[in-house]
C-alpha cells in the first residue's frame, strides 16, 4: 500500500533485511543513513531513477542544511550554490529588504547557512550519502506492505514491482517515507482524538488544516535582488504567497502556493495565479522577470500541510516526513522536518532492533518525541498563516518592522530557518 519517489539500481528477486525504507526523498534517505551507520541492513526503495526532479521551491533552510551535513552530504554537492545573505518581503504596501547591512547584522547570520539548491541535486546527494553509509538503493514501486507478524521472527512483507519484475522483501521493520499520499502511512488506522492530544498518543495533530497546492517554474536571466529569497504577499495572492528564489548565474526558482479551496478547478486556478504572478505588471516578480526566459514548463504539486491526526508508529513500522503531514502551513516547507524525523525514525528502529522488540509500544516514544518537538512549531505556523491572510494585518506588520534596525537580521534569520 505504498509508493516512493525515484532512484536507480535494479531490483531482482526476493530478500530479507532488517529495515525496508519506502521512499528515497529526504526523510527516507535520512532514515536509511542512520540505520546503516548503526550497522543494520537497509534497503531503500524508490520508484524512479535518480537524479529526479521534485517540484519544490528548492529552499534548503539552515536547519535542513545542518542535517544534510550531519548525514554526510558532500560539501562538493553544496558548493555551487552560495549561502543566502538575507530575504525580501514584498506586498501591496511596498517591500522590506531583510538583508543585514552592518557587520553586526551579518555576524548574526553566520549560523544561518541556507541555500537554494534544486531538488534534482539535493535529493540525489542525500541518496549518495545513504549509499556511502551502507544502505542499498533499489528501484521499486511498492504496492503493499503486509500486516505485522508477531513473535521473535516477526516482521512485514513488502511487495512491489521493479524494472525486472515483481519484488518481494521480508523486513523486520519498515519506514514509510513516501511523501504526499504515501499509502503505507495511510494504511495505518488514524489515531483517536484522545491519543492525538495526549503525550502518550501515537498521532500528530488535532484540527485538520487545509491542504495546499503550489506551482513552480525555472527562469534564466532574472534581475532579482542578489542573494535574497523573495516572498511576495500581494493581496491577490493571499492566502498563499509567491516567491522568487535565486539560483547561480542569474537563474531563479519562481512559484506560487495557495490553499486548496475544495472546488473542481483547483489546478486551473493555480495556473492562472502563477501566470498572473509571472506576467502581471503589478506583480513584483514581473519586474524581476522582464528580461528573463522560462527554462522548461512549470510543475505543480500538492502539500499535506500539518499538523494532522495521523499515526506515526505501528508494530514494526514508523512514519516520517510528509507521509506524516509534517509540513509547515506557513510556507509549505517540509525538508527540515523530513530530515529530522527520518533520522529519528532510524535511531528509534536501531534501538528497537538491538532490544529485539519492534512492537508498537516500544516504538511509541518516537511518535511522542516527534509530537513534542514539532507540534508547537506547526501550530504556531498555522496561527501565523491565518493571521497574515488578512491584508490589513500584513500591512501593519510591514509598517511596524520597516523602521526598526534589528528587523533585517531577525527577519532574515527567521525566514532562513523555515526550510
Amino acid at each position: 500500500m505504498a509508493e516512493g519517489h525515484g532512484m536507480g539500481g535494479g531490483v531482482g528477486g526476493n530478500g530479507s533485511v532488517d529495515v525496508v525504507v519506502v521512499g528515497a526523498g529526504p526523510a527516507g534517505s535520512a532514515a536509511a543513513t542512520t540505520l546503516a551507520r548503526a550497522g543494520r541492513s537497509v534497503i531503500l526503495l524508490d520508484r524512479a531513477a535518480f537524479p529526479r526532479d521534485k517540484p519544490c521551491g528548492d529552499l534548503i533552510g539552515a536547519r535542513a542544511l545542518a542535517w544534510a551535513r550531519c548525514l554526510g552530504v558532500a560539501e562538493a554537492d553544496l558548493a555551487p550554490y552560495p549561502p543566502l545573505v538575507g530575504a525580501l518581503v514584498a506586498a501591496d504596501g511596498g517591500a522590506v529588504d531583510l538583508a543585514p547591512r552592518s557587520a553586526l547584522g551579518r555576524a548574526s547570520l553566520r549560523g544561518s547557512d541556507a541555500r537554494v539548491i534544486p531538488r534534482l541535486v539535493f535529493d540525489a546527494a542525500l541518496v549518495r550519502a545513504a549509499e556511502r553509509a551502507g544502505a542499498e538503493l533499489r528501484r521499486c514501486t511498492v504496492r503493499e506492505v503486509g500486516p505485522w507478524r508477531g513473535g521473535p521472527d516477526g516482521g512485514r512483507e513488502v511487495t512491489g514491482v521493479g524494472p525486472d519484475g515483481p519484488v518481494r522483501l521480508q523486513a523486520r521493520a519498515v519506514v514509510a517515507a513516501g511523501g504526499y499520499g504515501c499509502r503505507v502511512a495511510a494504511g495505518i488506522a488514524p489515531a483517536p482524538a484522545a491519543a492525538s492530544g495526549h503525550p502518550s498518543g501515537g498521532g500528530v495533530g488535532l484540527a485538520e488544516p487545509p491542504r495546499g497546492i503550489a506551482m513552480r517554474g525555472y527562469f534564466r536571466g532574472v534581475d532579482a535582488p542578489a542573494g535574497r529569497i523573495a516572498f511576495c504577499l500581494n493581496g491577490w495572492v493571499l492566502p498563499g504567497y509567491g516567491w522568487v528564489f535565486p539560483l547561480p548565474d542569474g537563474g531563479a526558482n519562481v512559484g506560487v502556493g495557495t490553499l486548496v479551496r475544495g472546488g473542481a478547478g483547483e489546478r486551473e486556478h493555480l495556473r492562472r495565479l502563477y501566470e498572473r504572478f509571472v506576467d502581471d505588471p503589478a506583480s513584483p516578480a514581473a519586474g524581476w522577470l522582464a528580461g528573463a526566459s522560462a527554462d522548461g514548463e512549470p510543475r505543480s504539486w500538492p502539500l499535506d500541510l500539518g499538523p494532522r491526526r495521523r499515526r506515526l508508529a505501528a508494530d514494526g513500522l514508523l512514519v516520517a516526513g510528509e507521509a506524516g503531514a509534517l509540513v509547515g502551513p506557513l510556507t509549505g516547507a517540509g525538508i527540515a522536518f523530513a530530515l529530522d524525523t527520518g533520522a529519528r525514525a532510524g535511531e528509534a528502529l536501531a534501538t528497537a532492533l538491538a532490544a529485539g522488540d519492534l512492537r508498537e509500544p516500544a516504538l511509541r516514544p518516537y511518535a511522542r518525541a516527534v509530537r513534542r518537538r514539532f507540534l508547537p512549531w506547526l501550530r504556531a505556523e498555522g496561527v501565523a498563516q491565518r493571521w497574515l491572510t488578512d491584508p490589513d494585518h500584513l500591512r501593519a506588520l510591514l509598517a511596524a518592522v520597516r523602521p526598526l534596525p534589528p528587523a533585517a537580521p531577525l527577519g532574515a534569520r527567521l525566514l532562513l530557518h523555515l526550510g
